[in-house]
């Protein structure tokens, strides 16, 4: 069996076997004086998503609550470009809550809230994910497509470290055709004012760009230049080193480049959940003169059930110096999936 193949199912099994159950001890009080027992797992986009023994995930809005209470630790996301961490406790007016911290309690409007993330006392529990699989087939052409995605994300208090990988194979009558496949990890530490720095390290392959492996270090900084309820915009800048090998040659290049990186979320307040996600990276070399590298990814997703998913995007990439001269400058995918997300 292919090494790639073999790395993405082992991804796979992972991702399943870290799945648990959460406990169900926080509680949500309603303005209408209603309350239910649940697990928090996150509160995004101005809905609570919350675990229920009876009700399985629901999502709760933020203005249907009065209150909360939980006993686990937070990362609390403000409206005001700060982070705190603590617990939470029920307060006497309506619509607020207690957050406490070291120094006291701190009386807060949800509606000031713009995320909030459990910071969990179990290893096991600190993580969470999703996976996207999709598969089309044009009779015509006799093409066949499979692409796949996932990501498994890890929360310590200050730091989010992500490790992300997708592929996608193309064959023509049982011919493979094109590859492009990549595995990344990365480290964040969030600052104060919305401030980040982050560095990573990944392996790319794209048989359509003459690239038979990249191997690429990036350190770097950015900054939420936006982040609401509804909407984020982040923009970094940094430097990428690189190592690359060609499809057409044994040669080892080493380049040195700089990193550009704009992304954009839009959720739709509304259920089901509806997400458009943007990515812009683009890599000026310092090494090849006037060499620039590109890519570009857009993702439409719909939650249709609870933690499933259907989706489509397009993925873009160029590069107009690739490492090999046969290959194409550019190249264009674009592919549907359904997903699966566990907190």
């Amino acid at each position: 069996m292919d090494k790639t193949y073999k790395i993405y199912i082992l991804i796979i099994f992972v991702l399943a076997a870290i799945t648990g159950f959460g406990q169900k001890n926080d509680t949500l009080y309603f303005h209408n004086g209603d309350k239910i027992t649940c697990e928090i797992r996150t509160f995004q986009y101005g809905y609570f998503t919350v675990k229920t023994t009876a009700m399985s995930t629901i999502y709760v809005k933020f203005d249907k609550i009065a209150t909360i209470y939980s006993g686990k630790t937070f990362e609390i996301a403000l409206d005001d470009k700060s982070r705190v961490f603590g617990t939470i406790d029920t307060s006497g007016i309506n619509g607020t809550i207690y957050i406490n911290i070291i120094t006291g309690k701190k009386l807060k409007y949800l509606s000031s809230i713009v995320e909030m993330t459990p910071i969990k006392n179990k290893f096991w529990r600190r993580f969470s994910g999703n996976i996207d699989i999709g598969y089309s087939y044009t009779q015509s052409t006799k093409i066949s497509q499979l692409t796949y995605s996932s990501l498994l994300e890890y929360r310590p208090k200050n730091y989010d470290f992500k490790l992300s990988s997708s592929a996608l194979f193309s064959a023509e009558s049982g011919n493979q055709v094109s590859k492009k496949n990549n595995i990344d990890l990365t480290a964040m530490r969030y600052l104060k004012k919305r401030w980040l720095g982050f560095g990573s390290v990944g392996t790319e392959e794209n048989s359509e760009l003459g690239l038979k492996l990249r191997i690429q270090g990036i350190l770097g900084f950015g900054n939420d230049l936006i982040h609401t309820k509804s909407n984020q915009l982040l923009t970094a800048v940094g430097i990428s080193v690189n190592q690359e090998i060609s499809t057409d040659t044994t040669k080892n290049t080493i380049n040195n480049e700089g990193v550009i990186l704009v992304s954009y979320k839009l959720f739709i307040i509304s259920i089901p959940k509806f997400n458009i996600i943007s990515t812009f990276l683009a890599y000026p070399s310092f090494t090849v003169k006037d060499r620039w590298r590109v890519s570009y990814k857009l993702s439409i997703n719909s939650e249709i059930i609870s933690n499933l998913t259907i989706g489509v995007s397009l993925d873009y990439s160029f590069d107009n110096k690739p490492p090999s001269e046969t290959s194409t400058t550019s190249n264009i995918n674009i592919s549907s999936s359904v997903g699966f997300s566990f907190y």
